[in-house]
């Protein structure tokens, strides 16, 4: 997916994300920068192909219980990560609209205690 068919600028936020293919757990990691279609995905400990089928846990805040569950595509991987296509319900969709508007405004990140942050700027 190239920067110029984004519907929107990712945000340089850092989530706390827990990587699932298949019922199985990959991993922790972190994204770099996430918008309503996708995120990047810091280097995973597994290897992930392109169109590869994903389950995301997002965790916003830290110690958080219930976190934000996404299915998502692997699009293209490299040696820093992965970018991956979100997919998503309605509940969903309102849930990261809400956590993207939040925690992200005009580009810049808001500084709330006990919330992940990135300090790269938007891919």
């Amino acid at each position: 997916m190239k920067v110029d068919s984004r519907s929107s600028i990712r945000k340089p936020l850092v989530f706390s994300v827990e990587v699932y293919s298949h019922d199985e757990h990959l991993g922790r990691t972190q994204t770099r920068d996430i918008n309503l279609d996708g995120a990047f995905l810091e280097c995973c400990t597994q290897t992930l192909h392109p169109n590869e089928s994903l389950e995301l846990h997002f965790h916003v805040h830290d110690n958080e219980q219930t976190p934000l569950r996404l299915s998502a595509t692997v699009i293209r991987s490299t040696e820093e990560g992965v970018a991956v296509l979100l997919d998503y319900g309605a509940q969903e969709y309102k849930r990261l609209l809400n956590t993207l508007s939040t925690y992200a405004h005009d580009g810049h990140t808001r500084k709330i205690p006990g919330f992940w942050y990135g300090s790269s700027s938007a891919n």
